[in-house]
C-alpha cells in the first residue's frame, strides 16, 4: 500500500509546478529533537527511544538532518519542490542543503535575533506571514509532513490545498489530522521511510545527494550555533 501511495505522490509532483512542503515537528524526531505529540510512556518515537540528539554533544543546535530532510533537499535540487514552509526552529533543512532563500521559517528559528522563535500566543513576523499567504494562493500541491494540522494559522497553506480547485494536498503523519478527508493522498508512515522511497521514485540516485550535502555542510560551518539573520522577504520571494 505504501509503495502505491508513493507512486501516487510522485505522479502529483510530476504534474505540479508550485510544490510546497509544509513540515511540523514530526520530521525532526529522528534527529533526536522532541515533538509535541509523542507523550506515551512507552512511545517508540526516535527522540524518546534514543534519548539523545543525533550529532552528539546533547545540544539541539548541533542536531543533524534526517533522511527525510536530505530527500527533500535532493528533490529541490531536481526542481521538484519550489518552497519549504517550516514550523520548526531547528534549521535542519538548511543543514541538509535546501536553499535558505526558499525556506520560510514562519514560526522563527534558533540563533536568529531577526526572526526569533514565536511563542504560541505571539505574532508572526509580518513579511513572513505575507510570504506564506502568497504561497497558500499559488501552490498547486502541498505536502504536509509530521504535523497534526491542529489549527495554527500556518495551516492555511494546507487548508487552501485541501479546498481549492486544481490543487492537491498530501499528508504524511502518524496521527490523524482534521484535513485527512481533504487529502488526495494520506500516508500513515515514518517520514524517513516514505521520503527515501519517494526520492528514489523521482530519480534521486543516493541520499544524501552530494551537492546538497556539501551545500548543507557549508551552511553549517558558516553559521555556528545556527546563527543566521533572516532578511526581509516579499510575497513574491522565490516565486
Amino acid at each position: 500500500v505504501l509503495k502505491a501511495k508513493v507512486k501516487a505522490v510522485a505522479a502529483l509532483i510530476r504534474n505540479s509546478s508550485r510544490v510546497v512542503v509544509y513540515t511540523g515537528a514530526g520530521i525532526s524526531t529522528a534527529s533526536g529533537i522532541g515533538d509535541y505529540a509523542s507523550k506515551a510512556t512507552n512511545s517508540v518515537a526516535p527522540h524518546l527511544a534514543k534519548g539523545k540528539v543525533r550529532g552528539g554533544g546533547g545540544s539541539r543546535l548541533v542536531a543533524r538532518p534526517t533522511l527525510a530532510h536530505h530527500a527533500l533537499a535532493a528533490l529541490q535540487q531536481k526542481g521538484r519542490i519550489q518552497h519549504w514552509l517550516q514550523q520548526n526552529h531547528d534549521r535542519l533543512a538548511q543543514k541538509a542543503g535546501f536553499p535558505q532563500a526558499k525556506i520560510n521559517e514562519v514560526h522563527g528559528a534558533w540563533g536568529d535575533d531577526y526572526n526569533p522563535v514565536v511563542l504560541m500566543d505571539g505574532e508572526l513576523r509580518p513579511d513572513m506571514a505575507a510570504w506564506m499567504e502568497a504561497w497558500a494562493t499559488e501552490a498547486d500541491l502541498v505536502i504536509a509532513v509530521g504535523t497534526t494540522l491542529c489549527g495554527m494559522y500556518a495551516d492555511c497553506v494546507a487548508q487552501a490545498a485541501a479546498s481549492g480547485r486544481n490543487k492537491n494536498l498530501v499528508i504524511v503523519n502518524l496521527q490523524p489530522t482534521p484535513l485527512d478527508d481533504g487529502a488526495s493522498v494520506r500516508a500513515w508512515a515514518l517520514c524517513d521511510d516514505i521520503f527515501a522511497m519517494l526520492a528514489k521514485e523521482l530519480g534521486v540516485k543516493s541520499l544524501p545527494d552530494k551537492r546538497c550535502a556539501d551545500r548543507g555542510e557549508e551552511w553549517d560551518r558558516s553559521h555556528p550555533g545556527c546563527k543566521y539573520r533572516t532578511p526581509k522577504r516579499t510575497a513574491a520571494s522565490g516565486m
